[in-house]
């Protein structure tokens, strides 16, 4: 496996996401720019400046919109055609999160601590005009805003706009209600902070990721622990494959700590068998802690970001479609350029996606 490296930063890649059709991957770093990538040959066709620092990245379903979170207080909402920064929302602490509604037409952010100020998730109205790459005259005001005293580390939007899950740095997941402002249900699946959540393509599960060195699958429903995936490193984020029974896990000694720790050879991406919790092997293609993973919508390969300032596309083989639990939904005869075949015994026949 080759990978395709992308060096469009000059510090830490700290925010990664695909579009929903996955031929565009998104880089935020804390160099304070987000770059674009055409997934196909990994030409940059797009950098967005306008931050010192950034955390996260949102995209609405149409690739229209982007919104990045930054460590200088500051919400960015962007025409992503044109590279135009439609509008600013000042906050008074860091944003550490932000996603679009699954039918744009809202969006949170998530606020750290400051002095006074709690950690929050904070809830505002996207106007329509946005749509049409036009700046909105009206001044951003939360219609809603939910304060804890636990930090919020990750937030996701549920199956549906009703309910946003988060982690937090007491090791607790929440699922919280946006329309009583009041969370419906916590569980407590690690004893250290909860630097990641995401859910599976059917939003069924969600899997964390954390700084106790394990990351946890979820029951969507209950936030029951299913199964428990071990790392020999603080975990900071994981991934589920969108067409087989794998999980992905990356992380890695913290920056600060690499010289005293000796945790050097500890940079590398982690596959698990997503069902029976078992280790099935490790790709090391970073040389510095791995800040995100994300595997691609379609499940035929995944990005990594890192401390070194890369980003990296990696696509799987066709031996990988045969291993254990990877299900294959597709077969190299609906590419054009493939021309290798993937066989499969009888008795898997109806492991295939229809």
């Amino acid at each position: 496996m080759i990978p395709l490296a992308f060096h469009g930063h000059n510090k830490p890649v700290t925010a990664l996401r695909f579009n929903d059709d996955g031929d565009l991957l998104f880089t935020g770093s804390k160099d304070g720019s987000v770059c674009v990538y055409r997934t196909d040959d990994g030409e940059r066709i797009g950098t967005y400046k306008g931050h010192r620092s950034i955390l996260d990245i949102g995209l609405n379903h149409a690739s229209t919109l982007m919104l990045t979170a930054g460590m200088d207080f500051k919400t960015n909402l962007w025409e992503v055609e044109t590279g135009k920064c439609l509008d600013t929302i000042e906050a008074e602490s860091i944003v550490r999160c932000a996603a679009f509604a699954h039918d744009d037409s809202m969006f949170f952010t998530v606020n750290d601590p400051m002095r006074e100020m709690k950690s929050s998730l904070r809830f505002y109205n996207l106007p329509g005009v946005l749509h049409h790459g036009q700046s909105s005259p009206a001044k951003y005001n939360p219609f809603s805003v939910y304060s804890t005293s636990e930090k919020i580390m990750s937030a996701v939007w549920g199956p549906t706009n009703d309910h946003v899950f988060f982690g937090s740095d007491d090791g607790s997941v929440c699922q919280f209600d946006v329309e009583t402002q009041q969370e419906v249900r916590s569980g407590i699946p690690h004893n250290k902070e909860v630097r990641r959540v995401n859910f599976d393509k059917t939003y069924h599960t969600l899997i964390t990721a954390s700084a106790d060195k394990t990351a946890c699958l979820l029951d969507m429903r209950t936030l029951n622990t299913i199964q428990t995936y071990t790392a020999d490193m603080p975990v900071n984020d994981a991934s589920i494959s969108p067409i087989g029974d794998h999980v992905l896990l990356a992380g890695g000694t913290e920056a600060v700590d690499v010289t005293t720790t000796g945790g050097s050879d500890k940079f590398g991406a982690r596959f698990y068998h997503k069902v029976y919790g078992d280790f099935l092997g490790q790709i090391y293609c970073h040389f510095g802690t791995i800040h995100r993973v994300a595997f691609l919508p379609n499940g035929k390969g995944f990005a990594t970001g890192a401390e070194d300032g890369f980003a990296k596309l990696h696509m799987f083989e066709p031996s990988y479609f045969k291993s254990p639990g990877a299900q294959p939904s597709w077969t190299p005869e609906e590419d054009d350029e493939s021309e290798e075949e993937i066989n499969i015994d009888d008795d898997d026949e109806g492991n295939q996606a229809d």
